[in-house]
């Protein structure tokens, strides 16, 4: 490579760094104007009431939620328009609720989303098979009644909410394992061939 080269490559790179960066800030713009500008109709219409942040990001995520089991209910995937639908809940107590949650209590809280994030992985999944579907639904409603404050705070709480983690942890490492060993897009918790 001659120096031109490595000088127009170095130009475009930087170019292309430039245009990601500024794609990036305008869509943060564009959110936080969208923000401001619900908040000003709220208060608008209610003139003393005001819309927090974490109350958007929630009806925010809660139209996507939605929006996206309208999809796999059009489509004929009831299982995953159902987890859909209760993946706007789970984000929203875990979120929004000031519950001492044994989840998040004993630990970071970065512990209350485990369980959300996996529910929202497997409700993308397409090939959804009814195990994998019941040990999810088991899961965010095990999830959601320790993160609402339905359990107390008591010993049934903790042992409910580390049996959640537990379940989540082995459940991705058990999916990253077998990914790994197979080229087969989600083979965990699927059943074998009859006679195999």
């Amino acid at each position: 490579m001659s120096r031109r080269d490595i000088i127009v490559n170095t130009l475009l790179g930087t170019l292309l760094l430039l245009v990601f960066f500024a794609r990036l800030a305008a869509i943060a713009l564009a959110v936080w104007f969208g923000f401001r500008g619900l908040d000003w109709v709220l208060r608008l219409v209610f003139p003393n009431w005001t819309l927090t942040t974490e109350s958007s990001l929630f009806l925010i995520w809660t139209s996507i939620a939605v929006r996206s089991a309208a999809g796999h209910a059009r489509k004929g995937r009831w299982r995953n328009a159902f987890l859909c639908l209760v993946g706007a809940p789970l984000i929203g107590f875990t979120w929004l609720t000031r519950v001492q949650s044994s989840i998040g209590d004993n630990g970071h809280a970065v512990f209350f989303f485990v369980p959300v994030i996996m529910v929202i992985a497997v409700a993308d999944d397409t090939a959804l098979g009814r195990v994998k579907f019941l040990l999810t639904a088991a899961v965010a409603g095990a999830a959601l009644s320790v993160n609402s404050g339905l359990l107390g705070n008591g010993l049934i709480a903790h042992t409910v909410a580390d049996c959640v983690l537990a379940v989540t942890i082995i459940w991705w490492l058990a999916t990253i394992r077998n990914k790994r060993k197979s080229d087969s897009p989600d083979p965990t918790l699927a059943l074998p061939a009859a006679g195999v």
